[in-house]
């Protein structure tokens, strides 16, 4: 299953809300996500965490209820949702990062002022990361 992404690094004072609506608008179908600013810098590192929570949402697997939360569930790297959204949901007035993930090409948003991030090697951390937001699903069964 190939799955495309993009991450915007948004500066503080948009609605990450407002930003997810015109992201999904242009994306229908796609996971929209925002999270904390600092959580993500690689674009790539982004795409893994969004191809394992597009591939669960196909098996049946999700570890939430919706892929958005899933996504948030595997960046914060716990199976509880109020830890989740504590530790990587995005906060208005904050910097944050905004991913959106699809089966098919993604494109930006007219109106989005963040930057697209960087697509470049994992690093040894971001590895350990993916890791363990894949193991994630063992840990819920």
């Amino acid at each position: 299953m190939r799955v495309f992404t993009k991450a915007f690094l948004c500066p503080r004072g948009p609605s990450p809300d407002d930003y997810k609506r015109r992201l999904a608008e242009v994306n229908p179908g796609s996971m929209v996500q925002a999270a904390k600013g600092d959580l993500v810098g690689n674009e790539a590192f982004a795409e893994l965490l969004a191809a394992q929570t597009l591939q669960a949402e196909s098996s049946g697997g999700l570890l939430a209820n919706k892929p958005e939360i899933d996504f948030l569930l595997r960046l914060a790297g716990t199976t509880q949702i109020s830890k989740a959204i504590r530790t990587a949901g995005a906060n208005s007035g904050d910097s944050f990062v905004l991913v959106v993930a699809a089966r098919r090409k993604v494109r930006g948003a007219p109106g989005i002022g963040g930057k697209e991030l960087p697509r470049v090697e994992l690093t040894d951390s971001e590895l350990g990361r993916i890791e363990k937001a894949a193991l994630l699903n063992a840990e819920k069964a």
